[in-house]
């Protein structure tokens, strides 16, 4: 014959505990109050357009030097990080990544002279807020251009 489990008892503890989160009644009035009061305290969005803008490309066509170029040019980049970047591309015989090296940021990317994973940054105008997503271009990242084309609204 099998045997039965006894259920072990309930301690009076665990019993009062259930009791009273059983007359517990939250109330959803109460909760959409509080929440509504929440969002009050959050800035208001950005009103201007957000566009993500992808590069794609073939491997050493320029697209992470693009990128840090228009990023440097619309004054997201400081000189002292520029002047940072000159040497440390100097330093590695590769003058001129200087502005690739504001995208790629790894040390593997350095190192290769080659974009591993989407390059994000991102710049404002007065009108339009933008997304530069730099790709890579290189066959075995393949995967990682698609998830960057994915996101893309321009491109």
């Amino acid at each position: 014959p099998e045997k039965k489990e006894e259920t072990p008892p309930v301690s009076e503890k665990v019993k009062k505990v259930t009791a009273k989160l059983n007359d517990t009644v939250i109330n959803d009035d109460d909760l959409a109050d509080e929440e509504a009061a929440a969002l009050k305290d959050l800035p208001d969005p950005d009103p201007r357009e957000h566009l993500n803008v992808v590069f794609i490309g073939h491997v050493d066509a320029g697209k992470s030097t693009l990128s840090g170029s228009i990023l440097y040019s619309m004054g997201t980049v400081d000189k002292r990080t520029i002047e940072k970047y000159e040497k440390e591309a100097k330093d590695r015989n590769r003058e001129s990544w200087f502005l690739a090296f504001i995208m790629d940021t790894n040390e593997e990317e350095r190192a290769k002279g080659k974009t591993v994973e989407v390059g994000r940054a991102h710049f404002a105008t007065d009108d339009k807020r933008y997304t530069i997503l730099d790709a890579p271009g290189h066959k075995n990242y393949v995967p990682a251009m698609i998830a960057g084309a994915s996101q893309a609204d321009v491109g």
